[in-house]
């Protein structure tokens, strides 16, 4: 790999210790980027001189804006920004307290948002960068019983396309990254367990995600969409989930309310 580094000599990454976020790391760092990892616990990556890990819990957005000011001013080379944190909940949302519902919230939504208005404007101020919020295909086919979760990712997207919208002098880009299932420490990570639809959701979730593709799908689509230097909305997953199922919005409600309980039943 060559190339990026020209392009993105600094980059920061959320949610840098683990999942896609650790692999969108480690291709970065493989191509020469500087990356400056988020996370509560960043420090995965000892050995590697050019990985700066940054401590910071995103469900505290009163600090986030100071270390991202922080990280600017320290950081005049920096290009490239991914909003990759999050999380998920199983729940139903009458079951969910309001400290769950807060604390998700403000790492999947707020924090990202509050990320995006900063570096967005230090983008504007120097000309150049490229902003990538790491959503979801559940924007497009939400996951039962994940509701806050979904609100988030479709809230991600929003705010992507507001901000391709208001950008119309090309000073920097925007990239509405959706991944679909990855056999990666997500599903490991995910909170609750529970029955729907008549059987065990998590169970048939960890199935689904132990079949998916490796991070090494997801890396190289976003790496082909960062070469690409243009804003707009990149699917990637397996063949169904990235390519067939997103043509499903275009079928009534009810019919793709049935596949997608169907599909959680296998």
């Amino acid at each position: 790999m060559g190339g990026l580094s020209q392009s993105y000599p600094t980059a920061v990454v959320t949610g840098a210790s683990s999942g896609l976020g650790l692999a969108f790391t480690r291709m970065l760092l493989e191509e020469g980027i500087r990356v400056i990892g988020l996370s509560r616990q960043p420090d995965v990556l000892p050995d590697e001189p050019s990985y700066i890990p940054v401590a910071c819990d995103l469900s505290k957005t009163g600090s986030v804006e100071a270390t991202l000011e922080q990280i600017i001013e320290e950081h005049s080379s920096l290009r490239l920004v991914i909003n990759n944190a999050g999380f998920g909940i199983l729940e139903s949302l009458s079951e969910m307290d309001a400290g769950d519902i807060e604390r998700q919230y403000a790492v999947m939504l707020e924090a990202p948002t509050i990320i995006a208005s900063k570096a967005t404007g230090y983008f504007k101020q120097v000309g150049a960068g490229c902003l990538v919020n790491v959503s979801s295909l559940a924007v497009e086919l939400p996951l039962p019983l994940m509701p806050v979760y979904n609100a988030s990712k479709a809230g991600l997207s929003a705010l992507s396309e507001s901000l391709i919208l208001d950008e119309v002098d090309g000073r920097f880009q925007v990239i509405d990254f959706r991944p679909g299932d990855f056999n990666t420490s997500f599903a490991e990570r995910m909170e609750g367990e529970l029955l729907w639809n008549g059987v065990n959701l998590r169970e048939v979730m960890d199935r689904h995600h132990a079949v998916a593709p490796d991070a090494s799908l997801a890396t190289a689509a976003l790496r082909r969409a960062l070469v690409r230097n243009r804003s707009g909305i990149v699917r990637v997953g397996d063949f169904f989930q990235s390519r067939i199922a997103p043509w499903g919005r275009l079928l009534p409600r009810a019919w793709l309310r049935g596949i997608i309980r169907g599909y959680y039943k296998k």
